[in-house]
């Protein structure tokens, strides 16, 4: 008897992010937490989508981070708000969003179980730093878990 593993995608929720959509540039902003101990998921995809009515300019991106807590309570440090960026490298890149045309509306996904080496933590909170040269105007974050099924 063969078995077959199929991978399943959940649905999309919505992810609180308070000040994502006018964040300013080059300052950070950070999600609620996300809990991946209820579900196990295999992976969790981060899915931001973001725009801006102005001109971009410099770097055209959005940096996206994750911070990590293996423990359920204490998280990797690094930058959550503001923008002093002396802590980022601490914070684990997930990728970046390009934005490079004013009033269009970017969405990419971002593997979290990619980011650590295929194992995910108890619980993980995202960090956005707005790399556009301009604030942005709108935005949103979906997160959608990745399960698994024998049959």
């Amino acid at each position: 008897m063969t078995q077959t593993f199929k991978q399943v995608v959940g649905a999309g929720t919505s992810l609180t992010v308070t000040g994502l959509s006018t964040l300013a540039s080059a300052t950070y902003c950070v999600s609620n937490a996300y809990d991946l101990t209820a579900n196990q998921p295999i992976d969790l995809v981060v899915e931001l989508a973001a725009a801006t009515t102005n001109s971009p300019s410099g770097n055209q991106q959005v940096m996206v981070f994750a911070q990590a807590s293996w423990d359920g309570t204490n998280y990797q440090s690094g930058p959550t708000s503001g923008t002093t960026t002396t802590d980022e490298p601490n914070l684990t890149f997930l990728g970046v969003l390009p934005i490079a045309s004013s009033s269009v509306t970017e969405r990419k996904g971002f593997s979290v179980a990619q980011a650590y080496g295929g194992v995910l933590p108890a619980k993980v909170k995202f960090v956005f730093k707005n790399d556009l040269g301009v604030a942005l105007t709108s935005a949103s974050v979906q997160t959608t878990e990745i399960s698994a099924t024998v049959g």
